[in-house]
């Protein structure tokens, strides 16, 4: 496939250009977990690999984003971007319509945010594929990461 598909929520530039980092295939999803119930879900993944059935597959050759079914419903409208600065750099959805509840740290909603400290909280939890990420002593001690 050699054509732009464009999503029907944004994706900055810094987005695109963590993508075509990570080698040109992040895939997105929506997942029960976080602190406000639900949270999203990033991996990079083989386009052709079988996890990626039924995902919604938007970009363009060199950065593509496969959206999951389940995200597919929380997304219209929404930015999707990514922060080096961050700790730890990370996406993280901004401005989403579909959410009005959410954490502070734009990765899980659904419910009321609890507030800082909560065990489930993701805040400081690293991409799945960042391992040189160390979280703060304080964060692993109350939320039990390992």
């Amino acid at each position: 496939m050699t054509n732009t598909t464009f999503p029907p929520f944004t994706v900055t530039q810094a987005a695109i250009a963590q993508i075509a980092e990570l080698g040109g295939t992040i895939m997105i999803d929506a997942e029960d977990g976080g602190c406000c119930g639900s949270v999203y879900a990033f991996s990079v993944v083989d386009d052709e690999s079988p996890g990626v059935t039924g995902a919604e597959r938007y970009g363009c050759p060199g950065a593509w984003l496969l959206v999951a079914p389940r995200a597919r419903g929380v997304l219209p409208g929404a930015t999707l971007d990514y922060a080096a600065r961050l700790r730890p750099p990370r996406f993280r959805v901004l401005r989403n319509p579909n959410t009005p509840q959410v954490c502070a740290c734009r990765r899980s909603f659904g419910e009321p945010w609890p507030g800082p400290g909560r065990p489930e909280c993701c805040s400081y939890r690293p991409m799945p594929w960042d391992d040189d990420f160390e979280p703060p002593a304080a964060w692993k001690r109350q939320t039990g990461h390992t």
